[in-house]
């Protein structure tokens, strides 16, 4: 499959399940310990070979991954950024955080996109493949403008602080994610998280 031109709405059930499961595992133990047999078992597939089947290779299972996700995401926050000429601070954070939360509160924890992203950024990147401009063209932009926002920071600290924001979101995302899946938090409940993260995402920045 040429993951460039993965169109999301022609997937099969198959190929969904393939990726939900690579996502789960991927999440939970990273790329370099997961096989595609294992992925390919997890998806229900009796066929040892059905992910390469779908996908070639694990390089492109991970790339129709991103796919899968973080082209909506990437969408979702260019839209927003686009609605409005000049952004606040609080416009980039919301912008930034709001649709992979919303993902995971509509979700319900049947994903495991927040915890697989978090590890991605734990990790460094490692084993994963590096993201391409349709992935995180929205992020690099966001990213862009908050260096120029925080201007009450040294300009050595400010790439730093946003760092530690992203490693922020995607933890407590990732902590949503988890607790909606073993039914230890209510949507309503996961909502005012979310809320909570943004308020809390903007404070971390504005401080000094």
């Amino acid at each position: 499959m040429a993951t460039a031109d993965l169109d999301v709405a022609a997937l099969s059930d198959v190929q969904r399940k393939i990726l939900v499961s690579a996502e789960r595992l991927f999440a939970q133990r990273g790329v370099a310990n997961v096989s595609l047999r294992e992925i390919g078992s997890a998806a229900g597939q009796r066929n040892n070979s059905a992910v390469q089947y779908h996908f070639k290779t694990k390089q492109a299972l991970i790339l129709a991954l991103y796919d899968f996700r973080l082209i909506p995401l990437n969408e979702h926050r260019l839209a927003m950024l686009a609605a409005r000429s000049e952004h606040s601070l609080a416009d980039l954070v919301e912008a930034y955080v709001r649709p992979l939360g919303s993902a995971v509160v509509e979700a319900a924890g049947a994903n495991s996109y927040a915890r697989f992203i978090h590890r991605y950024l734990g990790e460094g990147s490692g084993d994963f493949e590096p993201f391409h401009q349709r992935h995180n063209r929205g992020v690099k932009a966001i990213s862009g403008e908050l260096e120029t926002r925080l201007d009450h920071l040294p300009e050595t600290v400010r790439p730093e602080r946003i760092r530690q924001m992203s490693q922020l979101v995607t933890a407590v995302l990732a902590d949503v994610e988890r607790r909606l899946e073993y039914k230890q938090m209510t949507r309503s409940a996961a909502i005012a998280s979310v809320d909570g993260l943004i308020s809390g995402t903007l404070a971390f920045l504005a401080a000094p």
